[in-house]
């Protein structure tokens, strides 16, 4: 999608939908382009409890507990 309130909103809508053990990817995580994008990812897990793993490859992941 690569604009924040998208993506935050996509993340709210499936989060319950995702099973315990579950993963999100966030593309372009940790790319320089996308602090933006990445702050709102980090909120979004934080509040959930969570926290994201960034790859080398500038994704995230996100694994639901």
């Amino acid at each position: 999608m690569n604009a924040v309130l998208p993506e935050v909103a996509a993340l709210e809508y499936f989060w319950d939908k995702l099973v315990s053990g579950g993963i999100i990817v966030l593309d372009d995580y940790g790319y320089p382009g996308c602090l933006e994008q990445k702050e709102a990812h980090d909120r979004f897990a934080a509040s959930r409890g969570v926290k994201v793993l960034s790859l080398p490859t500038c994704q995230g992941l996100i694994l639901k507990p």
